[in-house]
C-alpha cells in the first residue's frame, strides 16, 4: 500500500493543474463505453462512445468503466466541455468525495465502497459523474458494472428515470451507490456477530483479536471516506442552477437521509466494537485468572504436604517414627487425609 501511495505522489509531481493522468492503481484496459438515450418515449442504447444517437429533447447517458485510456477521457471531455480540473479529478482516483459547480454543469465524485470477508478490508472504486443539461456522463474506475441496475430500469421504460430528466438520474446513480454502503455495513455487522460468538463460546484466541482490529480499521476507514460525502450532497442542494429542476431536491434529501443513516451505523458498530474489544480483553483476563487461580489451589494443597514430607526427609537419628513398622504408611494416610480435607474445603467455597 505504501508502494501505492508513492507512485501516486511521483506521477503528479511538477504537472500543471488540469493535466490528465491516470493515477489509480488498475490495469491498464481499453474503457468499456455504454451510450443511452432515453426519455419516456423510447430507449436506445450502444455499447461505444456514440453520442450522435442522441436525439433532441432526449436525455443522454455516457457511462464509461475503466479510467485507464486517458485519451478516451480527454474525447469526451471535449466533446462536452467538461473543465480540465474536473477531468483530472476524474483520473486522480484519490479524491475525497465533492461537488463542484461549472458554468456548463455539476460535477460529482463519490466513492463506491465495498467490504471484502476474506481480507476483512474495504475495497475502493472511485465513480464520477458530470450533470450537464439533458446529459450526464459517468466515470467508473472499475470495469465491473456498478450502475447496471439503473440501466435496466432505463430499459424497461416504466420507471420514473424514463419520465425524469437528467438531474433524476443523477440522484439515483448516487442512491445506488450509496445501497452498496448498507450491503458493506451488513457484511461488516455479520463478521462482528461471528466475533461476538467466538468471544462468549469462549473461542478467544489471536485470531479474533485480529478480526477485531481489522474490523475497527475498516469502519474507520469507511467513515473517513463517507463523511464528506454528507457535505458534498448538502452542497449539492444550495447550488442555484438551471440544471436540477426544484422538484427533483425531494430525491436529493432522499440520498442525504441515506448518507446519515450510513453514517449513524458507522457509529454504532464502532462503539459494539469498542465493547467488543472490551469484552476480549475481560475474556482473556479471566482465563488468565482461572490458570492462576488453578495454580494457586495446587500450590496451597502441596505446601502441607510438602511441608510433612519434608519433615520426614531430615533422616535425624532421635527421630521415633523412623524406626517405627508403619511410620511410612501412616505419614501417607495423614498426608491422604490433609489433602482430602483441602479438597472439600476449596469446594465448599466454589473454587473449584
Amino acid at each position: 500500500m505504501s508502494q501505492k501511495h508513492k507512485r501516486h505522489k511521483l506521477i503528479k509531481t511538477g504537472l500543471p493543474p488540469g493535466s490528465l493522468v491516470y493515477t489509480g492503481t488498475r490495469e491498464a484496459h481499453p474503457s468499456e463505453v455504454r451510450t443511452i438515450s432515453y426519455d419516456s418515449t423510447g430507449v436506445e442504447i450502444v455499447d461505444a462512445f456514440a453520442p450522435k444517437i442522441w436525439a433532441p429533447g432526449k436525455n443522454l447517458w455516457i457511462d464509461v468503466r475503466n479510467l485507464t485510456d486517458v485519451n478516451l477521457i480527454q474525447l469526451i471531455g471535449e466533446r462536452f466541455e467538461i473543465h480540465p480540473l474536473a477531468l483530472e479529478d476524474v483520473l486522480n482516483t484519490r479524491q475525497r468525495p465533492k461537488s463542484e459547480d461549472y458554468e456548463n454543469g455539476l460535477f460529482v465524485v463519490l466513492p463506491n465502497i465495498r467490504f471484502n470477508r476474506l481480507t476483512t478490508e474495504l475495497e475502493y472504486e472511485q465513480i464520477s459523474l458530470f450533470l450537464g443539461h439533458k446529459f450526464l456522463i459517468s466515470f467508473q474506475e472499475d470495469p465491473d458494472d456498478t450502475l447496471l441496475s439503473i440501466v435496466d430500469r432505463i430499459k424497461d421504460g416504466k420507471g420514473r428515470v424514463n419520465k425524469k430528466g437528467s438531474d433524476y438520474l443523477l440522484y439515483a446513480l448516487m442512491d445506488t451507490v450509496i445501497d452498496q454502503y448498507f450491503i458493506a455495513l451488513e457484511a461488516i455487522e455479520d463478521e462482528m456477530l461471528e466475533a461476538e460468538n467466538e468471544i462468549y463460546a469462549q473461542n478467544v484466541d489471536e485470531q479474533c483479536k485480529s478480526k477485531i482490529f481489522m474490523l475497527k480499521h475498516a469502519l474507520s476507514q469507511f467513515r473517513h471516506r463517507v463523511h464528506p460525502l454528507r457535505d458534498a450532497v448538502a452542497r449539492m442542494g444550495r447550488i442555484q442552477n438551471n440544471i436540477q429542476e426544484d422538484t427533483d431536491l425531494l430525491f436529493l434529501r432522499d440520498v442525504s437521509d441515506h448518507i446519515a443513516q450510513v453514517l449513524d451505523q458507522v457509529e454504532s458498530f464502532r462503539d459494539h466494537l469498542m465493547n467488543l474489544e472490551s469484552l476480549y480483553h475481560a475474556e482473556v483476563s479471566n482465563r488468565m485468572n482461572n490458570v492462576m487461580k488453578l495454580l494457586t489451589i495446587i500450590s496451597t494443597i502441596f505446601i502441607p504436604l510438602s511441608f510433612v514430607a519434608g519433615v520426614y526427609g531430615m533422616n535425624f537419628d532421635n527421630m521415633p517414627e523412623l524406626h517405627t513398622r508403619d511410620g511410612y504408611f501412616v505419614v501417607l494416610g495423614f498426608m491422604f487425609i490433609i489433602l482430602t480435607g483441602m479438597m472439600v474445603y476449596f469446594k465448599k467455597k466454589n473454587w473449584l
